[in-house]
């Protein structure tokens, strides 16, 4: 299994958030968001900051159909929150139904949509990176990680790194021999293949820095 770790930013729930921006809402584990006929349903967990202002300001969010108390644990409530269907569909679907992925947890803040998903291999998490993009969705990695290796590797990459250096293991340019080289990949992207070139290795070496630094640590241990 692979694990990836990955902010989204997203228009739903950002005034709402954004007038009690102390919030914190935890997508509530286990769950396979509901998409329904006129909506869609998310189960989360409030906390922080003044949570009835919250709900109030969801009364004017466009982007917010309904939201409902469920539970109180603590300074803690469960909601259900109902969106309209055309606005979360096509994105859940992208997430959680076409490429045998599955939501582990999330966090939604003002800043976006901090989600944490498994998927059978890595090809499944580069082809939900591309439909996000596709839509418009910024997209940023913290970490990509194989749950079945004896060492794991959690890089740091940005946006642009992850994107070269998936393009380029997809496209077989690590293969033996190369399907592809950089003048051919860099005409994915709005670079030269001298800059793609650099990318690729800033990728490569932070990607290799973790892995080495991981089974360093293993060894010592």
């Amino acid at each position: 299994m692979i694990s990836a770790e990955f902010l989204i930013k997203l228009d739903l729930l950002n005034e709402s958030l954004d007038r009690a921006s102390d919030v914190t809402l935890s997508i509530e584990s286990g769950q396979f968001p509901f998409v329904g006929e006129k909506n869609s349903k998310l189960l989360v967990w409030a906390s922080g900051g003044d949570l009835d202002r919250f709900e109030s300001s969801t009364e004017d969010d466009p982007t917010v159909m309904e939201v409902t108390p469920l539970a109180t644990r603590d300074s803690k409530r469960l909601y259900r929150i109902d969106f309209p269907r055309d606005e979360l569909e096509s994105l859940f679907d992208t997430l959680f139904y076409d490429h045998d992925t599955l939501l582990v947890d999330g966090v939604i803040t003002a800043d976006g949509w901090d989600l944490r998903m498994r998927a059978l291999d890595k090809s499944a998490i580069s082809r939900v990176y591309d439909e996000l993009q596709e839509r418009g969705h910024a997209v940023h990695f913290h970490s990509i990680h194989s749950e079945c290796d004896d060492h794991s590797v959690d890089a740091k990459l940005s946006e642009a790194q992850y994107e070269a250096l998936s393009a380029a293991f997809e496209r077989g340019y690590y293969d033996v021999p190369r399907e592809t080289n950089l003048e051919e990949l860099a005409e994915e992207f709005p670079v030269s293949s001298q800059a793609l070139s650099e990318r690729l290795r800033r990728a490569t070496a932070a990607v290799l820095e973790d892995a080495l630094d991981d089974a360093a640590v293993n060894a010592d241990g």
